[in-house]
C-alpha cells in the first residue's frame, strides 16, 4: 500500500492526491483529476475492478482477489463527500440518506443500529 501511494499516486497526481485515512489493509484518498477512471485504464493491471458494474468499461475479472491489486470499496460509484470520525467509522456519499448510493462503515456498532439509524446525514449532523 505504501508503495502504491508514494510510487504511483503521489508522482501521478502530486498535491491533488490527499490521504483521507489508512487502516491495516486499506486506505482512502481524495484525488482531483478530470477523469479518474480514464486514468485507471492507463494502468488497469494495478486494479481489481471486478466489483464494477458489468456494463462498465473498466469491469475486468482477471485481477479478481489478486493480492496487491487495489479495489474500490464502492465499485464504479463515484462519491463527492467523505466524513471520517475515527478508524473504521466513516461515510462516503453523494446524496445524503440514499443508502444505495452511499457506503457507510461503522465497525463496533451493532448491525441493527447501523441498518436502522446510521445514514450519511448522521455523520454530518450527529443530533439526527
Amino acid at each position: 500500500m505504501y508503495e502504491f501511494f508514494y510510487e504511483y499516486l503521489k508522482p501521478k497526481y502530486g498535491d491533488k492526491c490527499k490521504l483521507l485515512f489508512t487502516d491495516t489493509n486499506s486506505f482512502s484518498c481524495h484525488i482531483e483529476t478530470e477523469d479518474l477512471y480514464a486514468n485507471m485504464t492507463e494502468n488497469i493491471y494495478l486494479f481489481d475492478t471486478s466489483n464494477f458494474e458489468t456494463a462498465y468499461l473498466l469491469y475486468y475479472l482477471q485481477n479478481h482477489r489478486v493480492l496487491g491489486k487495489f479495489k474500490s470499496e464502492t465499485g464504479s460509484l463515484v462519491h463527492s463527500d467523505f466524513v471520517g470520525l475515527r478508524a473504521e467509522i466513516y461515510s462516503l456519499y453523494d446524496v445524503p440518506n440514499d443508502r444505495k448510493q452511499s457506503k457507510t462503515r461503522a465497525k463496533g456498532i451493532k448491525v441493527l443500529h447501523k441498518e436502522t439509524r446510521l445514514s450519511p446525514t448522521v455523520f454530518v449532523c450527529p443530533s439526527n
